[in-house]
């Protein structure tokens, strides 16, 4: 396999560009403290009345906001949506409170122009006003207290919402979670994966250990650090081990590297790795030779 990695390796530098996720407008945001937020229907205030319709019941997504209030009268907030399941296209997206959960606030800042929302994401940065400065620099000193949603025109009330936490602290453009989050578990998911077929697996939740789900790898990330771990590996397909190819969901083709190698059934095997990630926070995870069930824990990601 070494032969085969060498020329992995040429194929990774010669299409960059194709590997990276919604890379966020403004690269000095990279540095800045992110705001993120998990997005589900369940988490919108239900509605009664016609025209306010909420809660898109299998709608979800992820949020990454960053606020550069440094310089007076050039604040600025970037932001990352990515989002899916959604029903009917996707109208406004902002930021609202002051509001607890379950309790509706008014829009404070809105991700405009809204004509830039796509069917599954959305990026962009824009000046603030002097008003929505201040309320930023509250955003900041108070995450919690407010939330983002995305309305639909089949949920013009608000399809998905989320409230937003401090994210990963950066380290120049990396950044670390504080604990690892596991993303994908094939034995409780899907089941093994066999042998020559590619399976999508999304990175941008997972599971602590109490079972909570949190943001693992946000919208608009363009990287994940990730531990791949095979289980429960196959032989006797095509001899006796086998291996994973881990890469961005960004691309139709495996790469001619493998991430993972296995020599045996029954085997145990990790390892830790970064991957490029599409605009949605997906990979595809390619088997050759023989199946096994694998894991994907998440332990950052770069912006």
């Amino acid at each position: 396999m070494a032969a085969v990695t060498a020329v992995g390796v040429v194929a990774a530098i010669a299409v960059p560009a194709l590997t990276f996720g919604n890379a966020r407008p403004n690269p000095s945001a990279a540095t800045n403290t992110q705001f993120v937020a998990n997005l589900l229907g369940a988490n919108e205030s239900p509605s009664s009345v016609p025209g306010l319709e909420t809660q898109d019941p299998d709608g979800f997504g992820t949020a990454a906001v960053t606020f550069d209030l440094s310089t007076p009268g050039s604040e600025n907030v970037c932001w990352d949506l990515s989002y899916g399941n959604l029903t009917g296209t996707p109208l406004q997206a902002h930021i609202h409170g002051p509001a607890t959960p379950g309790v509706n606030g008014p829009v404070v800042i809105g991700f405009t122009p809204f004509s830039a929302l796509g069917p599954t994401s959305a990026t962009g940065c824009r000046v603030l006003t002097p008003l929505e400065a201040g309320i930023a620099a509250d955003v900041v000193a108070n995450p919690t207290n407010y939330y983002v949603n995305v309305h639909t025109i089949d949920f013009p009330g608000g399809a998905i919402r989320g409230t937003l936490s401090i994210g990963a602290p950066p380290s120049g453009e990396s950044h670390l979670l504080t604990e690892p989050l596991r993303a994908y578990d094939s034995r409780t998911a899907d089941g093994p994966i066999q042998i020559n077929t590619t399976r999508s697996v999304s990175l941008a939740t997972g599971l602590d250990g109490t079972g909570t789900a949190h943001v693992a790898v946000p919208a608009g990330a363009t990287g994940a650090i990730v531990t791949l771990t095979v289980t429960n590996t196959g032989t006797g397909v095509g001899g006796a081990g086998g291996f994973l190819k881990l890469f961005s969901g960004a691309l139709s083709t495996p790469p001619s590297i493998s991430t993972i190698n296995w020599f045996g059934g029954g085997q145990n095997i990790a390892v830790t790795t970064q991957v490029a990630v599409d605009a949605n926070g997906h990979v595809n995870v390619f088997a050759g030779a023989n199946q096994t069930d694998f894991i994907i824990d998440v332990i950052g990601y770069t912006f």
